[in-house]
């Protein structure tokens, strides 16, 4: 029971909000890229992919992890410790903000975290689901083992590639002892699962929704599939152009003169794929008024996709005589959809975009970065962290501000 315990607390911490801080009801919004949606009615050309990012976009706060975990609050600018005791000073193992401290305390991922009408749903390697309310109260063991005492954290039941689309969570399994390959799917309201390739005969490792279609590839990740979303009517395609950046039914990435790899591949400009006509356009360099390094393209709203560039650019050696770049050269770029208006919304050398996605919410964005320049005679870097800039009413950014933690 004591495992159980730490388990249920460990998940809590997740989720608790910082010391006297009430969170309100929280419901996805726009373009769910990190969540399952609450809506049959969002699937209609619309890509949703969850599961990778960084970063978990609600409403009214974005969670992320610095070390412990935090959520910036869109009301105030400043970053909150998730932590359920207001007198804890987050130290000592005794602080499930920081659960490096006791190595007994389950760690659960932003990749098989979903937030699906307004619960958080923990998906656990070893084969258990966890859902909470918003503020953290109301833990529940969905499925599984009721209790944590028998679990192996070392033994993957689950093969750890999560999605979730409308109230669905798909759970692709390890290798069975028949050297099969099985799809689960849970169903968040009624809490049944269902082995899909037992109904079917199909299997796929889902990638992303669209249309209300999930897209995928194989056993052992081999060729490309679609089918419904109960797996029905699963046939090969071509290899779809994804990329981790998308908004609405189109998907963004860098284009090349050969879609085959090699180190003098040249960089066109930014490859835009939509699902919806199956057509790609190239927002050329010439179009951007941009040299030819290849783009980030780091998060994209209603109005604008924003990246910067791999400049690379030398600052000097370090005290080993190592040369230290500052990767993005410290330049931001939004640009429309279309390639037009394409501005330089930040210049500053002094700082390095390290970060390969951002949020963008309101006038603010939110990525992690660091300084970087010369001291005492050597370059380096310093200040790591996620930093935050505003926008003003022509889009530019005067600077980027640590984001303040408060702990």
């Amino acid at each position: 029971m004591k495992k159980l315990f730490s388990l249920l607390l460990a998940c809590m911490m997740l989720f608790l909000t910082a010391c006297n801080q009430t969170p309100p009801n929280e419901t996805t919004t726009g373009n769910s890229s990190n969540q399952g949606t609450s809506s049959d009615s969002e699937l209609k050309d619309t890509i949703i992919r969850n599961g990778y990012s960084d970063f978990i976009d609600l409403p009214s706060r974005v969670l992320f992890k610095s070390g412990k975990i935090f959520y910036y609050s869109k009301a105030d600018g400043k970053a909150y410790v998730y932590c359920f005791d207001p007198l804890c000073d987050h130290s000592g193992g005794k602080c499930f903000a920081n659960p490096r401290d006791d190595k007994n305390i389950f760690h659960a991922e932003f990749r098989s975290t979903f937030f699906i009408n307004n619960r958080f749903y923990v998906v656990a390697d070893y084969g258990q689901i966890f859902s909470m309310a918003f503020d953290g109260s109301d833990v529940k063991i969905e499925y599984g083992e009721e209790s944590y005492i028998s679990q192996d954290l070392n033994y993957n039941l689950w093969s750890q590639n999560y999605v979730a689309c409308s109230k669905y969570i798909y759970i692709p399994t390890s290798l069975d002892e028949n050297e099969k390959y099985n799809l689960l799917r849970f169903n968040t309201e009624t809490k049944e699962m269902e082995n899909l390739t037992e109904k079917t005969g199909n299997f796929m490792h889902p990638k992303f929704f669209y249309n209300g279609e999930v897209y995928g590839k194989g056993e052992r990740y081999q060729g490309w599939y679609k089918a419904n979303l109960d797996m029905k009517n699963m046939e090969p395609i071509e290899e779809p152009k994804m990329s981790n950046q998308f908004y609405g039914s189109a998907f963004f990435n860098n284009a090349y003169d050969s879609e085959t790899y090699s180190p003098d591949r040249k960089v066109l400009g930014i490859k835009v794929y939509d699902m919806k006509t199956r057509e790609t356009t190239i927002l050329t360099n010439e179009i951007l008024g941009l040299e030819a390094y290849a783009y980030e393209v780091i998060d994209i709203d209603e109005n604008y996709v924003y990246f910067y560039q791999w400049e690379e650019i030398e600052i000097g050696k370090d005290q080993k005589n190592r040369p230290v770049e500052n990767n993005s050269g410290g330049k931001l770029y939004r640009v429309k959809h279309d390639g037009t208006e394409c501005v330089c919304i930040f210049n500053d050398p002094s700082l390095d975009f390290i970060g390969r996605e951002a949020v963008v919410t309101g006038n603010e964005i939110i990525i992690e970065g660091h300084s970087v320049g010369m001291r005492d005679g050597y370059a380096t870097t310093w200040d790591s962290g996620m930093k935050v800039g505003t926008m003003g009413e022509d889009g530019k950014i005067e600077k980027f501000e640590p984001i303040e933690l408060v702990y």
